[in-house]
């Protein structure tokens, strides 16, 4: 199972994912229809389900805000 954390730009789905690798956390940038529910232009990172947690608290010390969460 997976999660999907929703972004506002590509920018930021950029920079986080470049943040979980550096925790060792894999992600991949992802525009999926849950997504597109969310936030219309939005984009979305897609780490495993047991990182969740981990992986909200690196994105919110580093200033990146998460519009929404689904799981995959």
């Amino acid at each position: 199972m997976s999660v999907i954390l929703v972004l506002s730009s590509v920018t930021y789905a950029l920079k986080a994912q470049d943040l979980l690798k550096n925790e060792g956390i894999y992600s991949t940038i992802t525009r999926s229809p849950a997504v597109k529910a969310i936030k219309g232009c939005g984009y979305g990172i897609k780490i495993p389900y047991n990182q969740e947690i981990w992986a909200k608290q690196i994105l919110l010390e580093n200033g990146i805000s998460i519009l929404g969460c689904v799981i995959e």
